[in-house]
């Protein structure tokens, strides 16, 4: 029993949610109002589901009971309990229960479903198999298929001794239990013990199984009745089916149907089929012939796969019901619903024909379209695809892309958004033919256009979403372009907080995915399709996420081939690529690492670098000192000079005769002095190796052209030695002839 306190807050969880209804019906679910109601009936609920773990709404007999019992006589009358009511019969709903651990997101989506109207929401998923997907777990409807109400509380109770042991024995939960066949016979003449009796039994079904399946409920329903008839002896079959029927017909139709479909033949003189059949409401009748219907479609298409389904029994259930005086009734209404719909359906079409005819016209004529003809566009193109006129919405998107190359930015801007929800609501594969097909006059626009929107970083993530397609496909050739837009976007030089230039660098994030580049570095290393060139191209576009991934390669491959062609690959992608090079530069690396990436430094990096490229001409290997002088040559750079001559005095003997080349291409005019004093220093270099640094020495110093240094290459080009060292070795003395004819000759 609930007390009267638990039934007034019961009415008020009544009343607010009417209410919320019929604000749904009007205002949009983020209304304010509607919130604020939401909220008010979540509290009211909260107040009974701290005191009872559920709420549980059924509709017996056209009148509300609160958990089962019937309500007051003051509450019975209140308008607000006849609308709910009212709305309970309307959507089918037998019993509703709200359970404890409610959420506002369950109440918000149960509220906007039941302020549409019925046959809308029928249309689409359900209520019921909204709740079955989870999406309302602690809102029940119709789950209980037998509710035990006040009456039949009494009735319960007032079962004798007996009566507790035929249903014992009628569901099957009694088998030792020893009936009087007689006196059993003999209470069943009355079709109502009959009636009490089974519906004892089904509430013990119910409560036996706290989840019953349908079909086991079904089955189970289907043995207590053959049980039942056959001790019930000579009592009216037809008045027993007519009661038992409308037990039934208080259940879901899931249920109905699998009854119907059960082998029910002879079952109370075969009354029952055709009580149940004629006393459903049309609503009724219509929902289990379509389930049936599934069920056949679907037992057929198992049967086909291999499968054992019971297809006769739910066959011949569906002919019995279609050929009933219903039955035929529905197969005409059913014709009847296909005329109208496919005379809708032509209307329709034409009238979005003329719609998108106008809207057409409109977009031809005037220069800048209304702003309510441009936000209608979208919806109209969408219908007119759905409706098979393709035609007219591919030339309503025609016209969009034209006008992206209008002078006027508010134009562009204008026919951009309608442009963009457009290809939104395309499906994939449409989407992707409708890009494509327009993809040299989008990718002009993306290049050219200059005013920031919403409908351009649309367009720009679309545009990225197709060439990840193309790249998933190995269509790598097709993806180059629009790569290269996108790097032109980012390369464009605009102020920092650029933000086109912000949605391609997005783009291009989202493109260069972890899937999309393991695709183009196979195919880069092992030229499975014979796109190698193409697959280089495609990294070398996306520099700054795929170059971590081939150094990785160049650190581990085994492969001198490979390490070649990303060696040569790298210095493609030019100075952005620069960071995550002079991150790998370690001198505890591998030589051979090391040296790869001092390398790529030179061919990448900019006079910033240079300073590490210097504390490398140091380094133990002299294959690494003479890749790091190389680099440090490639960059130049006005500190070049100096840190050239710098470096002489640090760098290993071997490596001297390397920069004093470099400072003499340079004609760096500060070296001759250092140089002359190298040229008389002490190396650790045999007689053949010293006289290759001191012909080096005298060659960059007629290189330089300064007067200053004739007289020390006079000395040196002597037979005699300079400051009494013994004779230069011939090759010495003729580069120091040589250099002073070459310094003559420039400053004569």
């Amino acid at each position: 029993m609930i007390g009267p306190e638990i039934q007034e807050k019961a009415i008020e969880v009544i009343i607010t949610m009417n209410s919320a209804i019929i604000n749904l019906r009007l205002y949009p679910p983020t209304n304010a109002l509607i919130m604020k109601t939401i909220d008010r009936l979540q509290d009211a609920l909260g107040l009974i589901l701290n005191e009872s773990d559920a709420l549980l709404f059924a509709e017996s007999e056209k009148n509300l009971l609160i958990a089962g019992e019937p309500l007051s006589q003051k509450n019975r009358q209140r308008p607000q309990v006849a609308v709910f009511l009212m709305l309970m019969i309307n959507w089918g709903i037998k019993s509703i229960a709200f359970k404890k651990g409610l959420g506002k997101d369950e109440l918000s989506l149960l509220l906007e479903a039941m302020g549409k109207k019925p046959e809308d929401v029928r249309k689409g998923q359900g209520l019921e198999r909204l709740i079955r997907e989870g999406k309302m777990p602690h809102i029940q409807i119709n789950q209980k298929i037998y509710i035990e109400t006040a009456v039949d509380q009494e009735l319960a109770t007032s079962l004798e001794a007996k009566d507790k042991d035929v249903i014992e024995y009628i569901t099957a939960e009694g088998a030792q239990t020893t009936l009087d066949p007689e006196k059993v016979r003999a209470m069943a003449k009355d079709p109502q013990w009959f009636s009490r009796i089974f519906q004892a039994g089904m509430q013990r079904l119910t409560d036996r199984d706290t989840a019953p399946s349908t079909i086991n409920l079904s089955e189970s329903m289907l043995q207590m009745l053959r049980t039942l008839d056959k001790i019930s002896g000579d009592t009216d079959k037809k008045a027993i089916s007519r009661l038992v029927a409308g037990s039934v017909l208080d259940m879901d139709t899931d249920f109905i149907s699998a009854l119907l479909t059960r082998n029910m033949e002879g079952l109370l003189d075969n009354h029952l089929f055709d009580q149940i059949v004629n006393r459903m409401n049309d609503e009724q009748f219509e929902q289990v012939a379509g389930q049936i219907r599934k069920w056949i479609n679907h037992a057929s298409t198992k049967e086909k796969a291999g499968g054992e389904p019971a297809l006769q029994s739910i066959e011949t259930a569906y002919r019995h019901i279609m050929s009933s005086d219903k039955g035929m009734a529905l197969q005409q209404q059913i014709q009847e619903r296909k005329v109208r719909e496919e005379e809708e359906r032509q209307q329709k079409t034409a009238h979005l024909r003329e719609t998108g005819r106008y809207l057409l016209r409109k977009l031809e004529e005037e220069p800048l379209p209304d702003e309510s003809t441009l936000k209608f566009l979208p919806e109209v193109a969408g219908a007119l695809r759905a409706e098979g006129e393709a035609e007219t919405a591919e030339a309503i998107l025609e016209q969009l892309i034209g006008r992206l190359f209008s002078d006027q930015p508010d134009a562009r801007a204008g026919a951009s958004e309608p442009l963009a929800e457009i290809l939104e609501n395309l499906p994939p594969e449409q989407r992707t033919s409708a890009l494509t097909k327009h993809l040299d006059k989008l990718l002009k626009w993306l290049k050219t256009e200059t005013v920031p929107t919403d409908a351009f970083k649309i367009i720009c993530l679309q545009m990225g979403s197709l060439a990840q397609g193309m790249l998933r496909d190995r269509r790598f050739s097709e993806s180059i372009a629009l790569l290269a837009t996108f790097n032109f976007m980012i390369s464009r030089q605009k102020e920092k907080e650029d933000p086109l230039r912000s949605a391609a660098n997005e783009t291009l994030r989202k493109v260069a995915s972890a899937d999309i580049l393991d695709i183009c570095l196979e195919e880069l290393r092992f030229n499975r399709s014979g796109q190698r060139n193409d697959a280089g191209r495609t990294l070398i576009l996306m520099a700054e996420y795929s170059i971590n991934p081939l150094l990785d390669i160049l650190r581990e491959s085994q492969d001198r081939s490979e390490r070649i062609l990303i060696l040569n690959l790298i210095p493609e992608m030019g100075p952005r690529v620069a960071p995550a090079v002079f991150e790998r530069i370690d001198e505890s690396e591998p030589w051979y690492y090391l040296r790869n990436m001092v390398r790529l430094m030179g061919r990448v990096g900019s006079e910033a670098h240079i300073k590490i490229l210097v504390s490398i001409l140091t380094h133990e290997d002299p294959r690494v000192q003479t890749e790091s002088l190389k680099s440090i040559n490639l960059i130049g750079g006005a500190s070049r000079g100096s840190i050239l001559l710098n470096a002489l005095s640090e760098c290993s003997d071997s490596l001297k005769a390397s920069i004093v080349t470099s400072l003499g291409s340079m004609r760096n005019r500060d070296a001759v002095k250092p140089l002359m004093e190298l040229f008389k220093s002490r190396v650790s270099l045999s007689e053949e190796l010293k006289a290759d640094l001191q012909e080096k020495i005298c060659l960059a110093l007629g290189s330089i052209g300064e007067k200053d240094a004739l007289p020390f290459l006079t000395e040196v080009s002597r037979q005699v030695g300079v400051f009494g060292i013994g004779a230069h070795h011939p090759k010495v003395r003729a580069a120091a002839g040589r250099a002073m004819g070459m310094i003559k000759i420039k400053t004569s």
